[in-house]
């Protein structure tokens, strides 16, 4: 009882028990699953659950890049280190908001409300909104927002500071969303960073073709460029920029017509987040399972922690996805009890 509630509190409010979970283990009601429920229920609904959503948050979604990413000033020189904080923040709400309405995960992928204060409005462009307060608003038709992959959060942690970086988006994708990380480079592969100046000036689409020429990298990028080219849109500050009207091949602008190997084209973030729900929904809810037990028992996940996650990420997708149950669930599952 006594470390089921430490595992518990830290889980959950990143600090020590409280006089209640004290009493509870020392009497080891708190082994009871019905006392444990709603421990869970009674904690989550409690302020400290706050330390629970941004720290976890911050480790899965990588938002501590933010941190080391400099931004170019002459490029964007309206940026300020408060929209940063705002980019931080507007992740942190969506997940508060999919938490405490008990609501489908699914919406981290798509949805039909963007989390915005009045600086992140003004931001993107979005009119009506004021204060400093995060509130739900209604994405409309040329917001091209809703869902993780249109937050200035990601979008800016996974650029330059100064441009966008496919590779690095689409790595995120794979890694974060779909727990399925790339293998590294072969040595003898320069990155785009280390390329000549020359190579630096033509448009991405054509460095990473380049890239691609070489057999050890083909097989690759083709399963990874996609990802990244259809949030090129979007630039390092997050705004989504309409591609320029020029049959120019070194207009960045330029559209690319952008394919996975089995044919679905990802032309821009719309294609992504629809084909994320629509293919990816399995490997999208077994990642989340994944990264959310991984902080839980605060250790990586091991092979014999495979049946338990198969069970977890079968429950959850029966109860249609919904957050606050699956946190539940963790909770009362063997690996989180026993070891």
């Amino acid at each position: 009882g006594w470390e089921l509630g430490s595992r518990l509190s830290y889980f959950l409010w990143s600090t020590m028990p409280d006089q209640r979970l004290f009493e509870l283990a020392n009497s080891n009601e708190l082994l009871k699953d019905e006392v444990l429920a709603s421990e869970v229920e009674r904690m989550l609904s409690d302020q400290r659950a706050e330390r629970f959503i941004e720290q976890f948050t911050d480790q899965w979604l990588q938002l501590d890049r933010l941190d080391s990413i400099a931004v170019d000033l002459k490029r964007y020189p309206t940026f300020t280190e408060q929209l940063k904080t705002a980019f931080r923040k507007q992740t942190h709400a969506l997940f508060a908001r999919i938490l405490n309405e008990n609501t489908s995960v699914l919406q981290l992928i798509d949805s039909d409300i963007v989390m915005l204060n009045e600086r992140l409005a003004r931001h993107y462009g979005i009119p009506g909104v004021m204060g400093s307060k995060m509130r739900p608003v209604k994405v409309e038709a040329g917001h091209h927002r809703g869902g993780l992959v249109t937050h200035g959060s990601i979008l800016l942690a996974n650029s330059t500071g100064s441009d966008t970086h496919p590779i690095r988006r689409a790595v995120w994708i794979r890694d974060r969303l779909l727990n399925d990380p790339p293998l590294p480079p072969p040595p003898d592969v320069p990155t785009l960073e280390d390329a000549d100046r020359n190579f630096r000036k033509l448009p991405i689409h054509e460095q990473l073709a380049f890239h691609r020429e070489k057999p050890a990298c083909n097989n690759c990028h083709k399963n990874l460029d996609p990802w990244g080219i259809a949030l090129e849109d979007f630039n390092a500050m997050g705004l989504h920029e309409k591609p320029e009207k020029s049959g120019d091949s070194n207009n960045k602008g330029a559209k690319v017509v952008n394919s996975l190997p089995d044919g679905t084209e990802l032309a821009n973030e719309a294609d992504l987040k629809q084909h994320l729900l629509q293919n990816n929904e399995a490997a999208f809810s077994r990642s989340f399972a994944v990264h959310l037990m991984t902080y839980a028992l605060g250790r990586p996940i091991e092979l014999t922690d495979r049946n338990s996650i198969m069970e977890l990420t079968s429950a959850f997708k029966s109860d249609e996805y919904r957050l606050r149950n699956f946190i539940t669930s963790i909770v009362l599952s063997r690996p989180f009890r026993t070891k």
